[in-house]
């Protein structure tokens, strides 16, 4: 499944997304159980873009 997601990505960087979007919902799991933060989509959809516009400045 994941072989055919990236294959109809077809980008180079489909790798990095899925890493990425892995970390943005593992720190925002971590502020809802250690900061009392609500579950929210914006949140981690923010977490998310400025995670990976740290990636493509470099």
């Amino acid at each position: 499944m994941i072989i055919a997601a990236r294959a109809a990505f077809g980008n180079a960087i489909f790798r990095e997304i899925v890493i990425v979007a892995s970390w943005s919902i593992w720190k925002h799991r971590n502020n809802i159980i250690f900061n009392g933060e609500s579950l929210s989509f914006n949140k981690w959809r923010l977490c998310f873009f400025q995670e990976m516009s740290l990636i493509l400045k470099s």
